[in-house]
Parts: structure tokens; C-alpha cells; sequence
């Protein structure tokens, strides 16, 4: 194996880490929102208009669709709870506008506290000088890949602090983080539909590459998809003719997954894609910043899958 390869096999590309820290933290943040009957988008506009009300629907939409969601039905439930509500604009009626309502408005008083809570955890035994560096580098990368792209938002005033103004979206380290894994997810998906290939596809060969024969189990672990959701993926690729499954002869109930010689095959073409998307995303980085940058995602993510439940995170609110 290539060991610019390795990286891939290993899930040690910016790319990988990037993904499953961003995977990590929304699932994290969806378990904090989840007694508020809240979704992290809907944090996400709640956010954007606790920084200044009466933003435009296409702002806002923007915003949301960074991380890879649709405002509509999220508008929608939201003005059902009356947490928003949307208005046109006194001064240009083809333009509508997305309001706190008091309900929305007075969530400003509790909700904040919960990034508050899960940064405290994600960031432990971590330097406020390498998070900031980290934060610097996230942004650059994000330039590299997306320069059109920019936030532009007033301060808040007296609304919110600097502590909270800095831990919400769309400036927080966790939405541009996010925000980064997709765009890189974005264009990579772009590259391998030539091959009818997905993302979802690409972790499972990856790590059939490293061991063919494997438990189903063995892969869901390695992509972290749940069993239901990977069956279905499993079925498609068998499909495609790039895997096989067959009765273990140890054990009639279990499964294992094989490579077919298509899928053995991708092993010399999709690395090399991955490779061109990598170098966009480190392009004007040098070797000592990619090493930091891994080293830092790594400790970031192993913050995450601590063992504190969030039992624990929500007792301390």
C-alpha cells in the first residue's frame, strides 16, 4: 500500500477526522437539544437571530444549509411552536423576513448555556493557545476550499456576551467545523458519482482494503452507521457488484463481507481521488500545521467518545 494512502485506510486524513468530529459534536448537541424538543439547525437559526433579529430568510438559509440542512420545514416547525415568525420587508416586499417571538427570544436566557456545558467537555486538556490556533487553521482551510463564502454579521451589542458570541453559530468553532466537513464531503461526492460510488461506499472499501472476509459488525464500527442503515448500503453495493456476502462457516448466523474484483479493483483508482481532494484542503498549509491539525482532531475526538455520558453533561446544566 502507497503510505500517502495509508492516511485514508487509517481514517487519518483531515478530511475523515474532520467529518467525524463535526458527526460527533452535531450528535452530541442533538442529545443536549433533544429535552427542548430542539434539532441543531433549529439551534442554528435560534442562534443566527439571538445575534440580530430580523434576518432575511435567504441569510438564514445559507446559514443552515452550511451544515447541510433545508430551512423551510425547519421555519415551518418552528413557527408552529411560535418560537419565529416570518414577515415581509416593510421596505421591499419580495423579501421575507425571520423574527424572534417572545418565546424565541427568552430561550437567549437558558438555551446558550448547553454549548457552554459541551465545550467545557470537548475541550478538556486542550489549550486555549492550540484551540486558537486550530480555530485559525479551520478558517484557512475553509478559504482554501470555499472563498466566496463569508459570514458577515454585526456584533450583537448587549445582546450576548464575547464568551457566547464566540461558542454559537455561525462564528462558534463547531458550526465551521462542520461547515468544513461538508464542503469537502460536498466535492468528494462530486468526484466519485462519476463512479457511481459514495461517500458511504468509499468507508466501506477502505476498510475491506485493509481486511477482507470481516463481520458486518466489524464494519459498522468502523464507519459508525448503525446496523439497519448499513444493510441498506450493503444491499446497494452488493448491487454494484463491489462486495459479496456470505454465511460465516463458523457461525450460520453471522455474515461476513467480501471484495469482488470490482471493488478490489477502486482500490487503484478512488485513493488517487482522495488524495486531489485532500491536497485542496491542505493547500498553503505547511507539514508541521497538518500534524497539528491531526493531533488536535484526534484529541478532539476522543473528548467526544469519553466515557462521561450525557446524563452527566445535562446534570451539570
Amino acid at each position: 500500500m502507497p503510505p500517502q494512502h495509508r492516511q485514508f485506510i487509517e481514517r487519518q486524513s483531515i478530511g475523515a477526522l474532520l467529518k467525524r468530529a463535526g458527526t460527533l459534536l452535531t450528535r452530541r448537541l442533538s442529545q443536549l437539544l433533544a429535552p427542548h424538543d430542539l434539532t441543531p439547525n433549529q439551534w442554528v437559526v435560534l442562534a443566527c437571530l439571538w445575534r440580530q433579529d430580523a434576518l432575511p430568510v435567504t441569510y438564514i438559509a445559507e446559514q443552515v444549509g452550511q451544515i447541510g440542512g433545508t430551512l423551510t420545514g425547519v421555519l415551518d416547525r418552528m413557527e408552529k411552536r411560535r418560537l419565529v415568525k416570518r414577515k415581509r420587508d416593510a421596505n421591499d416586499r419580495r423579501v421575507y423576513r425571520v423574527c424572534l417571538t417572545e418565546s424565541g427570544a427568552v430561550l437567549l436566557n437558558t438555551l446558550p448555556n448547553l454549548a457552554v456545558v459541551l465545550w467545557a467537555g470537548v475541550k478538556e486538556n486542550i489549550s486555549e493557545q492550540d484551540l486558537t490556533r486550530f480555530s485559525e487553521l479551520v478558517d484557512r482551510i475553509s478559504n482554501n476550499l470555499f472563498p466566496a463564502y463569508k459570514c458577515v454579521l454585526p456584533e450583537c451589542g448587549n445582546r450576548l456576551s464575547e464568551e457566547l458570541s464566540a461558542i454559537l453559530p455561525p462564528k462558534s468553532l463547531g458550526y465551521r467545523m462542520r461547515s468544513l466537513s461538508m464542503q469537502l464531503t460536498r466535492r468528494f461526492s462530486e468526484k466519485l458519482e462519476v463512479l457511481n460510488v459514495t461517500t458511504t461506499h468509499w468507508l466501506v472499501l477502505c476498510r475491506l482494503w485493509r481486511e477482507d472476509g470481516i463481520p458486518v459488525s466489524e464494519i459498522s464500527n468502523y464507519i459508525e452507521l448503525e446496523g439497519g442503515s448499513l444493510a441498506g448500503v450493503l444491499e446497494r453495493m452488493e448491487d454494484r457488484k463491489l462486495i459479496t456476502r456470505r454465511a460465516d462457516p463458523a457461525d450460520k448466523r453471522r455474515m461476513l463481507v467480501f471484495l469482488t474484483d470490482d471493488g478490489d479493483k477502486l482500490f487503484h483508482v478512488l485513493p488517487e481521488i482522495a488524495l486531489e481532494n485532500s491536497g485542496l484542503c491542505t493547500s498553503g498549509l505547511t507539514e508541521d500545521e497538518v500534524h497539528f491539525m491531526t493531533a488536535m482532531l484526534n484529541a478532539l475526538i476522543v473528548n467526544l467518545t469519553s466515557g462521561e455520558s450525557i446524563s452527566q453533561i445535562r446534570s451539570e446544566n
